[in-house]
């Protein structure tokens, strides 16, 4: 558990995403869940022995994010409306609940017991949805939360100005590999610059360690490397297929290793790059033909 300002702290060492939370004068608001069941209850137990948890903001909607909001059951979860339409589907992109604790008998024994245990929803979806943008006041805090898509469509970054904080989940990933596996590129550059133009000191990203908005400009490098890249490709003629039978550079477009006990996803990630930014240009050529 790291300090990231005077009210504010984060978990950088999870499996999977940075989930967070803000400590205000009536109570506890939380950016995204710990994605391991034992994790989940184990903070909000320590939170409620101190303080109600009043707000759950999902920032997307990948497993990682969303997956232990069960273990919150009583919680008003808040996510951008895309975010709610399409919560079950990403819930079990990776199987049903039998699945997932047989997965966990291998990865995470101290959660076996917790998957489909009866006192807990199999899931908890935003209740509290908003389009554009939605503001809380929580105690002596503000929490603007902003729809910015990029890494995903209902992609939601939390400013906190009290304490000087952005929340961005995956738009920005922290020297560790970005994933682009469903995201538009184009609107995720743009996200890059509202996140630039607000007034906060530190990013608490998706994924790696807290920065400032001096890194932006790197993230955003990585994604126009891998536009450009693949727009060779594309102009070529080829296939996603006959692109990854092709040597690829792909340390060449995201230099970073990939992070939080992700890594037996990283060769997959690269397909799912590949096949993603292909189909976006293709398609943005063709409309610019049109």
């Amino acid at each position: 558990m790291r300090r990231v300002g005077k009210n504010s702290f984060t978990e950088i060492y999870f499996a999977g995403c940075n989930p967070s939370f803000v400590e205000t004068s009536d109570g506890y608001v939380m950016i995204d869940s710990p994605q391991q069941p034992i994790d989940a209850v184990r903070w909000r137990e320590r939170m409620e022995d101190k303080a109600p948890i009043r707000y759950l903001i999902n920032t997307e909607p990948h497993g990682d994010h969303i997956s232990g909001n069960a273990y919150f059951p009583n919680v008003m979860v808040v996510g951008q409306v895309k975010l709610q339409e399409c919560f079950e589907r990403y819930l079990y992109a990776f199987g049903t609940l039998e699945e997932k604790r047989e997965r966990f008998k291998e990865t995470d024994p101290d959660s076996v017991w917790l998957v489909g245990h009866p006192d807990y929803p199999a899931s908890n979806p935003p209740t509290l949805t908003f389009t554009d943008t939605l503001t809380l006041h929580v105690g002596n805090h503000t929490f603007n939360i902003l729809h910015m898509p990029g890494h995903t469509a209902p992609q939601t970054s939390v400013h906190v100005p009290e304490e000087g904080i952005v929340f961005t989940g995956d738009n920005v990933f922290y020297k560790c590999r970005t994933w682009l596996q469903e995201c538009d590129p184009w609107e995720w550059l743009e996200a890059l610059k509202s996140i630039e133009a607000l007034d906060v000191e530190t990013i608490i990203p998706g994924h790696g360690d807290p920065c400032t908005k001096a890194y932006l400009k790197e993230q955003g490098q990585i994604v126009e490397n891998w536009v450009g890249y693949i727009e060779r490709f594309v102009d070529r003629g080829l296939t996603p297929d006959e692109i990854l039978k092709e040597p690829l550079e792909v340390t060449k477009q995201d230099p970073y290793p990939i992070g939080q006990r992700l890594f037996i996803h990283d060769e997959r990630l690269t397909g799912m790059i590949v096949h993603n930014l292909h189909q976006r240009i293709l398609e943005k050529k063709q409309h610019a033909t049109a």
